[in-house]
């Protein structure tokens, strides 16, 4: 087996965990991005054919042309509480990105934040979920 595909089954297993324990904490949620593609697209009108990452780029809404949701090992949830429809605000998600590191993964609520600061600071992508 290539770690890659070890990485994306144990990934899928932290996944599966966490929506379950979400759950039982009383929290709904639906999917943002999981799998961006790398493929090139063509682009009505411009002469330069762009991957989705790359527009996401371009348009800010990521800082990074290649990442873990290229690879199957990301995706962005938007989590609010059973009976709301509002979405949780970034502070909201700490208990959540916190559950999730202690399965093992990364969470963007740590991104820009020094680790002095974790208790105190949310970082600028708090519904992001990587391994």
């Amino acid at each position: 087996m290539s770690e890659l595909l070890d990485n994306q089954w144990q990934f899928g297993t932290m996944v599966g965990g966490l929506l379950v324990w979400l759950h039982a904490q009383g929290y709904n949620y639906r999917f943002g991005d999981a799998w961006r593609s790398t493929d090139k697209l063509k682009v009505p009108d411009c002469s330069i054919d762009y991957s989705y990452q790359e527009l996401l780029v371009y348009n800010k809404k990521s800082k990074l042309t290649y990442g873990k949701h290229n690879d199957r090992l990301a995706v962005d949830l938007i989590i609010h509480k059973m009976g709301s429809v509002t979405s949780l605000q970034d502070e909201e998600y700490r208990p959540i990105g916190v559950k999730w590191e202690s399965m093992g993964g990364r969470w963007g609520g740590r991104f820009g934040v020094v680790k002095e600061e974790y208790d105190v600071k949310i970082g600028w992508d708090a519904g992001h979920f990587e391994l």
